[in-house]
């Protein structure tokens, strides 16, 4: 109904067209399409070979496991610009192919395999590209490539090359290399076969090492790579890196594993030395939503920081002397890209829920505004700066492709010209409504939450409804499409509204764009006050004549599900009903990345125990169900099996939905897993909360 998203805008070196994936039919198959500044009309450019989707499965097993690989096929990918500005470059089912407009593709190349990050030489004279764990470039002769060569030999079990970026005179590589060989080795086991298989995976849990990282420089004819020196830790974490336009160093945005110290550090090419340009340290900070950018002179270079209110742009000279802020005031920049004539900053300033542009001048000082419609702009900027290529959706417009004309001088709907669209011809014949944004305090410290309410269609003020508290995680609070797009949740949520119920989505201790103080917090108290906030919002709803207290239901996944779960067990009788999905119950084996929040275990055991929801499970009073894949190698199904014999044990309504063949996105791979998921779901909720049931 919906449609699909466009994706992967590309833009030409002329700023003239842009590249991008997308299907017209709604279906998850994408071609490469393109389309122009001059008519901003999409053109489709292949027309690529695809199986049948059908809906109806039927009987035979082999016949529905290549229905369900057809649903999920997803095409095309990684559109970019050969250097002639006239080919398009895309990789198709493990090969790159060329197509030009109006002209049938081509292989690029005979070179075999997949290609990784494959990227042209600044000139546009050679081509570099990843595979078999190294790092590969060749010659462009003509219409293909030549004679391949092997930069790097790096590639031995665990390590490979994770990335590389081009010197400015294409003399040489910066590298990273990645190392996973020191992480420990678990088994999944895969029951779907004809016999019981052990998969193993490298899985770490908080505490256990990591992966180590390292930064080299290869000349591009291939030798020895020159390490640089980062400093003793080997896992710190390597943010970004980039070579200056002037050529000769290099900036590297890197930080340790908990994101308490962050290092800026400049790299000289010819020696691998190094010397901090900015350094960031705070014991408080929980999140790391940092960009690093070379100006365009490479006497400075800007970054993002939260060392203020929120993440705001500074600019640091790389004479040494301070950094200064570039933007400020009480909103947050979530991302900018480098123009010619300025920046274009992603921010929420106005509307917390929105995420606008703003063009911003290089040495900073008043902003303005050049996206005019309310919701989420996600932007792809073209090189000369002019134009922008923006992803935009709403609480009730679905995803579609814009052309955003940046240097309006009066920016109004006209300068921001639809490309695609999406929903199909039912869409519009729905109703669909739209939620309210609320606030109210913290029952805990009495901090500013923000909400997403929707209430049910013919809503009667002063009548008492079922509510569902969820999808309960972080940063649920936005106007675009589903609220949080990374799920499908717009569906479930309708139906959730025509049956009836009210829903409150919370942004939690932790979210961004509501200040640095807002977000740190959740510090080493997972499952704590965040719970606290979602609590509030039932007392708000109760306390504003809208929720019945007797029917409140809540409902998330991963993060969410300990959440869920921890709301449960630490609140009985808020809640009556609870779905965790692929719940994060225990703590202890959760990703090694939550030690930004919680440090290591072996120095927070207190804080682990109490953040893992499975020490409180004696508490629970009320119903819960939980879902979880068997394939999940995020959080593991063996928490959710453990939970669920111990809840047994305690002698508390528990139910168990066994998905056998889903990872950790249960909700994003087949169709018919999500439907039959969220119709137990459903069925769950209306079982537990519907008055007339």
């Amino acid at each position: 109904m919906i449609g699909t998203e466009p994706r992967a805008a590309a833009w030409s070196a002329d700023s003239r067209r842009v590249a991008f994936l997308w299907n017209d039919e709604g279906l998850n198959f994408l071609d490469v399409w393109m389309t122009d500044v001059a008519t901003a009309r999409p053109v489709r450019l292949t027309r690529l070979p695809r199986a049948a989707v059908s809906n109806d499965l039927g009987t035979d097993t082999l016949a529905q496991r290549a229905a369900i690989a057809a649903e999920l096929d997803r095409g095309a990918g990684s559109p970019f610009w050969h250097p002639d500005g006239e080919r398009v470059l895309y990789s198709f089912r493990g090969t790159l192919w060329s197509v030009r407009p109006g002209g049938e593709p081509t292989p690029f190349t005979g070179i075999p395999g997949p290609k990784l990050r494959p990227t042209f030489s600044p000139d546009g004279r050679a081509f570099a590209w990843l595979a078999r764990g190294d790092l590969w470039w060749a010659p462009l002769e003509g219409d293909s490539l030549g004679a391949a060569q092997r930069v790097t030999t790096l590639a031995t079990g665990a390590k490979a090359v994770e990335s590389f970026a081009w010197a400015p005179d294409g003399s040489a590589f910066a590298v990273v290399e990645t190392d996973r060989s020191a992480i420990p080795t678990r088994g999944i086991p895969d029951y779907l076969g004809d016999e019981t298989v052990l998969r193993e995976v490298r899985r770490n849990y908080p505490g256990e090492p990591s992966e180590s990282r390292r930064l080299g420089i290869v000349p591009a004819a291939g030798g020895e790579v020159r390490w640089v020196d980062l400093g003793p830790e080997p896992m710190d974490l390597i943010f970004s890196y980039s070579w200056s336009p002037r050529g000769g160093q290099l900036v590297v945005d890197k930080s340790d594993l908990f994101v308490k110290d962050r290092r800026i550090l400049l790299v000289d090419a010819a020696s691998a030395a190094t010397r901090v340009l900015v350094q960031e340290r705070d014991s408080m900070n929980v999140s790391a939503e940092w960009r690093t950018a070379w100006a365009a002179d490479g006497r400075g270079v800007f970054f993002t920081s939260d060392r203020a209110t929120d993440y705001h742009i500074w600019y640091a000279p790389v004479d040494g002397r301070a950094p200064r802020p570039i933007t400020s005031g009480d909103w947050a920049v979530f991302g900018y890209t480098l123009t010619p004539d300025g920046l274009v900053a992603v921010t929420n300033a106005g509307r917390p829920e929105e995420r606008q542009l703003l063009r911003v001048p290089l040495a900073g000082g008043a902003a303005t505004r050049v996206s005019v419609r309310p919701g989420t702009h996600t932007p792809s900027v073209s090189p000369d700066g002019r134009w922008a290529a923006v992803v935009f959706s709403s609480d009730t417009v679905p995803p579609d492709l814009y052309l955003t004309d940046l240097s309006a001088r009066r920016p109004s709907l006209a300068s921001e010209r639809r490309v695609t669209t999406s929903p199909r011809a039912e869409f519009v014949r729905h109703s669909w409504v739209a939620p309210r944004y609320v606030t109210f305090p913290s029952r805990a410290d009495g901090a500013t939450l923000h909400g997403r309410l929707l209430l049910p269609p013919g809503y009667e003020p002063g009548r008492r409804y079922p509510v569902i508290i969820g999808s309960a995680y972080s940063n649920t609070v936005r106007n675009q499409w589903g609220g949080r797009n990374a799920h499908p949740l717009w569906g479930l949520d309708r139906v959730l509204l025509e049956r009836g119920y009210v829903i409150l989505a919370v942004d939690v201790a932790g979210s961004s764009g509501h200040g640095t103080a807002f977000r740190r917090r959740i510090r080493l108290d997972y499952g704590g006050i965040d719970v606290e906030d979602l609590h509030s919002g039932v007392e708000w709803l109760v306390a504003q004549g809208i929720a019945d207290s007797a029917r409140v239901g809540i409902w998330g996944s991963s993060y969410g599900g300990l959440l869920t779960t921890m709301s449960l067990f630490t609140k009985p009788g808020v809640y009556k009903a609870g779905i965790a999905g692929a719940p994060a119950t225990n703590v202890f084996h959760a990703l090694t990345g939550e030690q930004r929040v919680m440090m290591r275990p072996q120095e927070q055991r207190e804080a682990y125990i109490s953040a893992s929801s499975h020490t409180k499970a004696a508490g629970m009073q009320d119903h819960l169900l939980l879902i979880h894949g068997m394939r999940d190698a995020v959080v593991l199904y063996k928490d959710s099996v453990w939970l669920t014999q111990y809840l047994m044990q305690l002698g508390k309504d528990v139910e168990l939905l066994t998905l056998p063949d889903a990872g950790h996105g249960w909700d994003l791979e087949a169709n018919y897993q999500t439907r039959y998921a969220f119709e137990k779901m459903l069925e769950y909720f209306d079982r537990h909360l519907r008055g007339d049931r």
